[in-house]
């Protein structure tokens, strides 16, 4: 029989499985605020990451909790959540392990930042389209988002493949 890992495996292996979960909603809601940023301050929003479903709700406003120009610190806080989630999730695939530290975290960043800002890009060139229509505006600019975070995280698991398939070639 085998023996059964160790915690710190068990943690990692927790933690890997459910890092996407960290990552989207600071995702999403900076998505939301570059898509309809005067209107952002006006809503609440309860991201919920189930299946990839996102449902925004109009519980609290916000402008009563945080004062009149909350967009600014909401949008740093979601912006940087964000390139922490991204940077969390390439820092722990599989291909960066062997890596050392510095280089992994340098790589980590490194994407995440192109990443964030072609996202920024993308969101903005949506915006400039669409200026008069919201509602079509966060649609399709949510969805987009939506498929980039799949793509991406296709694309990283797919790195991770080939590495492990040539790694093991190799030693054979």
């Amino acid at each position: 029989m085998s023996e059964p890992p160790l915690p710190s495996a068990r943690r990692q292996l927790l933690f890997a499985k459910y890092r996407p979960f960290l990552t989207t909603p600071f995702f999403f809601g900076f998505s939301a605020h570059v898509l309809a940023p005067k209107s952002f301050p006006r809503f609440d929003i309860l991201l919920t990451n189930y299946i990839d479903i996102y449902i925004f709700f109009h519980l609290i406003p916000i402008n009563r909790l945080l004062g009149t120009r909350v967009d600014l610190p909401l949008t740093n806080i979601l912006w940087f959540g964000s390139h922490i989630g991204i940077t969390m999730y390439l820092y722990t695939s599989k291909h960066l392990r062997s890596i050392h530290t510095f280089e992994r975290l340098l790589y980590s960043m490194y994407g995440s930042a192109m990443f964030n800002f072609g996202t920024v890009l993308i969101m903005t060139i949506i915006r400039s389209i669409f200026p008069d229509k919201e509602a079509l505006r966060l649609g399709i600019g949510l969805s987009i988002s939506g498929a980039l975070l799949f793509i991406g995280q296709r694309y990283v698991h797919y790195i991770d493949e080939v590495f492990d398939a040539i790694r093991f070639r190799a030693i054979k």
